[in-house]
């Protein structure tokens, strides 16, 4: 009723001129001469309106002439065709002619003309015809109904003119999307701390905690018409249409949090990982995708949820901190199977990430000192002139066994054979490496990092070590070293190397520590390290300090206890990464997050001291990190741009938080 009365009140419209008429008239009253005027004008428009209604016939008679196929004129064929066939202005979507079938699907016969395209179908529009293509790209809605609707430009004589075809493909949606919501998912479920619950535990404790937990399981998924299956003993199989699913996701996956309610004598907290596979081709290929979901939950840390498709992952939950494995078997093994890759090896290859830090520097003196001593040509790929370590990096460079080691990106593209072996450390995304283009021209790589796995991760590794509870890669390296190398073969400034790695990301060992921690550390300083020595590297310059007051200077409260400090100066990452440790020491701050120039991009540090995961809220910039320490690059952004970017992502990550806390109520 509203369309039509617009339609009616438009210049044009008998209706419109007779009102424009009465209210001329209406004018003689008060006024002869403006009364008189303004009949006048109402005429001259009818008159003017009437031969440009009579142009537009011509024209649009013109054309349906001009447009022949075999055996006789278009516009008969096309009149009476089942086919709803429409003929309108490119420019402004307006309907010169259609013929019966349009104004039948349409609804409105006589009165479809004059109407725009848009008035019917909200979501129309004419760039893919004006790109050359001859296919709506999607489907057009209609009212109630679906169509696929094709067309070509066709040229007229008051313009470009478009003719389109309509094919009624409601049933066919219908279909389709009643196929996708009843598609099977595929899910695994894992206790990711069993032996931790079990451990020390009387049968009737180990029975009440597992009784406790199947019980939540099964009321989470008992209004879902799913499957759920234990297969192990701390594992499950769930199969659920991905209409079930969405429903489970859009309340973030409560059983994370109801299954925490749970804890053995020692205080130990049950925690789950779920691991999702949908939209696979077929069920294999779902619990395939499933497979790698979990793995990715676990890497991660666990305690979440992780849906993984053809093409992504998505993640729900990793809030909590991860818990320390005590077990090194992990570590033996990855030894021995290092060992055997490096024997194999013409030559080794080490490599971090951009911006290389003293943990990158230490984690790889560490990989070179086990090449070294298995006698194998080794080099570390880094660039020297965007480096945070050059002081570590001139340290090491003083020893014999250093010289040359050194080198750049485009020196190892030259040097590298089909037998090289490069093993990555301190970093798993392939944006994020030295280099990425010598990353993809190697066919044997290692990875070994602390950092929780992100969606784009090194996939191809013939061996990873990936332990997100650990402090450093440099941890993880010197445990490695433990099985590769005696300690006599350690030089003592690898040693202060990788135990400058763990200070630094530990903050002087009082984060993120564990017992592993304070072990690698203890065989590091049996190695020769000197703590004297590591403290001296990060000793900070005057203009350093400076530089960080500066920043400091310019921190705001965000509120939620998140203090944010913005400079569009480009200032040394160092710098940066101390200021960010130095907000969070106000009393009541959770998060820390300063942002900085670096080129034409806004590079950001953040720091957390456990109520906030800094991790999650990097991945909304694009970056990544731990529970604790993370960052991101913003490319191409100006400081007003990031200021907006990183505002969003702080707000959104506790609106995401405030939303699963409701859900959990």
């Amino acid at each position: 009723m509203k369309n039509r009365l617009q339609r009616s009140l438009r210049p044009g419209q008998n209706l419109f001129f007779l009102l424009f008429l009465l209210f001329a008239a209406g004018g003689l009253y008060f006024s002869l001469p403006y009364g008189l005027i303004g009949m006048a004008v109402c005429v001259l428009l009818r008159l003017v309106s009437l031969r440009q209604e009579t142009e537009r016939k011509k024209q649009v008679q013109e054309l349906m002439d001009n447009v022949r196929i075999e055996g006789g004129e278009l516009q008969p064929s096309v009149a009476k065709s089942p086919m709803a066939t429409v003929v309108a202005l490119a420019t402004t979507g307006e309907i010169v002619w259609a013929n019966d079938a349009f104004a039948e699907l349409s609804g409105q016969f006589n009165g479809a003309r004059h109407m725009r395209l848009t008035e019917l179908a909200p979501t129309f529009e004419t760039r893919w015809l004006i790109e050359g293509k001859n296919e709506f790209p999607t489907e057009l809605r209609m009212g109630r109904r679906a169509f696929h609707v094709f067309g070509c430009m066709v040229p007229g004589g008051a313009g470009q003119m478009m003719m389109l075809h309509f094919i009624d493909c409601t049933e066919y949606v219908h279909l389709r999307d009643e196929a996708e919501t009843r598609h099977p998912a595929i899910a695994i479920i894992a206790i990711d701390n069993y032996e931790e619950l079990m451990k020390n535990a009387t049968d009737s404790e180990k029975s009440a905690i597992l009784a406790g937990i199947d019980k939540r399981l099964s009321a989470w998924t008992r209004d879902s018409g799913a499957v759920l299956r234990k297969y192990d003993r701390d594992k499950y199989i769930f199969i659920l249409e991905n209409a079930e699913l969405d429903k489970l996701a859009a309340r973030k996956f409560a059983v994370l949090q109801e299954v925490r309610d749970i804890q053995n004598h020692e205080g130990v907290i049950a925690t789950l990982s779920i691991g999702i596979g949908k939209d696979g081709d077929t069920l294999a290929e779902s619990y395939q995708y499933a497979g790698l979901a979990i793995d990715m939950a676990l890497s991660r840390g666990g305690d979440q949820a992780v849906v993984k498709n053809h093409y992504t992952f998505e993640f729900y939950g990793g809030l909590s901190e991860e818990v320390e494995k005590r077990t090194k078997v992990k570590s033996r093994v990855v030894a021995n199977a290092l060992s055997q890759l490096i024997r194999d090896s013409s030559q080794v290859l080490v490599m971090g990430h951009k911006n290389s830090d003293m943990d990158a520097i230490g984690a790889a003196a560490g990989m070179v000192c086990a090449a070294r001593v298995k006698g194998k040509p080794v080099h570390v790929v880094v660039d020297q002139q965007h480096t945070v370590s050059s002081d570590l990096i001139s340290r090491l460079e003083t020893l014999p066994e250093y010289k040359d080691v050194f080198i750049s990106a485009e020196d190892a593209m030259i040097m590298c054979d089909f037998n090289t072996l490069l093993i990555v450390v301190d970093v798993n995304r392939p944006g994020y490496v030295e280099s990425e283009a010598l990353l993809q021209s190697i066919n044997k790589i290692a990875v070994i990092d602390h950092h929780r796995r992100a969606a784009d991760y090194i996939e191809n590794a013939v061996v990873s070590l990936h332990e997100p509870y650990a402090s450093s890669a440099s941890e993880l390296v010197s445990e490695l070293l433990q099985y590769l190398v005696p300690t006599s073969g350690i030089l003592t400034g690898e040693a202060e190397a990788m135990l400058a790695g763990i200070y630094l990301d530990t903050k002087g060992f009082s984060t993120r520590t564990g017992v592993r921690t304070f072990e690698a550390a203890a065989y590091l300083r049996r190695a020769g390290a000197e703590a004297s020595d590591v403290k001296r590297l990060f000793q900070s310059s005057f203009d350093q300090y400076m530089e960080r007051q500066k920043i400091i200077s310019s921190a705001r409260n965000c509120g939620q206890g998140v203090i944010f400090a913005l400079t569009g100066e480009e200032i040394d990452r160092i710098a940066a990464a101390q200021a960010a440790d130095e907000l969070l020491s106000i009393i009541g701050t959770r998060a820390s997050v300063v942002a900085f120039r670096s080129g034409a991009d806004i590079a950001v540090s953040a720091r957390a001291s456990g109520q906030v995961n800094v991790q999650l809220l990097m991945e909304r910039l694009g970056g990544g990190g731990n529970h604790s320490a993370a960052g991101a690059q913003l490319k191409n952004t100006t400081p007003e741009e990031a200021d907006r970017m990183i505002t969003e992502a702080i707000q959104g990550y506790f609106a995401d938080r405030e939303t699963e806390t409701q859900a959990e109520e």
